[in-house]
């Protein structure tokens, strides 16, 4: 198994994208753009990651964006490292809220022990450090250390006409 600081070294690792499916763009499939994402860490080429993209494209800013590490242990297999959301659209009968709002969900070292592979609801954050995709994404990709996403995703760092101004 994982301990939580190995976890924190898995996402915070320099890591580039190896390959993007598809290759530009989105598909579209169940009413949700999506994408596919191949990773190597730039350390250690042994370490791959997927990293998976959704986006509604009902309600755009209902997104997720999450970090998988293919572990080579075989009771392990893939974790999901870290998930960033946007707001579901739903209410929230929890007392944060975060189903109206952007939030982070991470892995845990207990929630790994006892046979979970992808974060639960109960360890999350809500956040205000974006807002729209391109802002989660964006966001995402510093977090995650993912050193060559504009290569990949190149009008990602453009920015909106009225960013900064109310």
């Amino acid at each position: 198994m994982l301990t939580d600081q190995q976890i924190q070294d898995l996402v915070s690792c320099s890591k580039g994208i190896t390959n993007k499916e598809p290759s530009r763009g989105y598909r579209e499939e169940n009413r949700h753009l999506r994408c596919d994402l191949e990773l190597t860490a730039t350390e250690d080429s042994s370490t791959t990651f997927t990293v998976s993209i959704r986006q509604s494209s009902e309600f755009i800013e209902n997104f997720s964006i999450g970090l998988l590490y293919s572990s080579d242990n075989p009771i392990l297999g893939t974790v999901t490292l870290v998930r960033y959301n946007g707001p579901h659209g739903e209410i929230s009968r929890e007392p944060d809220g975060h189903y109206a709002k952007p939030h982070i969900h991470r892995i845990t070292a207990s929630e790994l022990e006892s046979g979970n592979v992808r974060p639960q609801e109960r360890h999350r954050e809500v956040t205000v450090r974006y807002s729209t995709f391109e802002q989660g994404l964006t966001i995402f990709f510093n977090d995650t250390c993912v050193v060559n996403f504009e290569d990949y995703f190149p009008n990602i760092l453009q920015g909106n006409l009225f960013d900064g101004h109310d």
